[in-house]
């Protein structure tokens, strides 16, 4: 082996080692081999829960990742008609009372019944969500604070397996399903939207349901309470 191969300059270091300056540099490389193989498991134990757990906990409700939702909008001819749908979102007036991305979620239990956690509702559809988004933006919001979409349009694909309603407002895109962005309790959340609820009246056309945890329902669809 060459002089000047650091393997060998190396080599020839150690030998001129005492015993116990031998057994400390074995301890030495032995520690950095155990971090170096805990950084590896780290790393592959990352990308497969990354795998594993395509969504993201949202109050206790899964919602799909940004990057599942991406891959949505690079499927077929989605993505240019997701541009159309936020174009015809902001010339309604609507656009930034919430992320028109989260308009696409179906739901939140996508995973248990095998479906697309994304879909975008047909065109003749669009103009139903305006009023629902008026509501929120003028009356939800100022009741509550911030909100995010736990689940809005669904395929009637979806709503059957999610055994969802024949007269679902998810399906003609008028209803959504949505939870404070707050750390609002649910009894000061049934009140704040019961009092909203009987405030706005049959003139509003509000459907409001409310569910476990934090989450509720609003339409504009049919003035009504469950």
């Amino acid at each position: 082996m060459p002089s000047g191969n650091p393997l060998s300059t190396v080599k020839r270091r150690y030998d001129h080692l005492s015993p116990s300056q031998q057994t400390n540099w074995w301890v030495v490389v032995g520690v950095a081999a155990l971090l170096l193989v805990l950084l590896l498991g780290l790393w592959v134990y990352l990308q497969f829960q990354a795998r594993e757990k395509p969504y993201t906990e949202l109050k206790g409700y899964r919602v799909a990742t940004a990057a599942s939702l991406k891959d949505f909008l690079r499927t077929g001819a989605n993505r240019r008609e997701f541009d159309q749908f936020v174009l015809f979102l902001e010339e309604a007036g609507v656009a930034d009372t919430i992320e028109p991305e989260n308009l696409l979620r179906q739901g939140s239990d996508w995973l248990d019944i095998k479906e697309p956690p994304f879909a975008i509702p047909p065109r003749q559809q669009w103009p139903n969500i305006v009023a629902t988004l008026k509501l929120i933006r003028d009356e939800v919001i100022p009741s509550i604070g911030p909100v995010d979409i736990v689940s809005a349009f669904r395929t009637e694909t979806y709503n059957h397996k999610a055994g969802g309603s024949q007269k679902s407002k998810h399906r003609t895109f008028c209803g959504v399903d949505l939870v404070p962005r707050s750390n609002i309790g649910r009894t000061e959340l049934v009140e704040e939207l019961h009092n909203l609820h009987a405030r706005l009246g049959p003139a509003s056309n509000m459907g409001l349901g409310i569910y476990s945890g934090v989450r509720f329902h609003v339409d504009t669809c049919g003035y009504r309470r469950w």
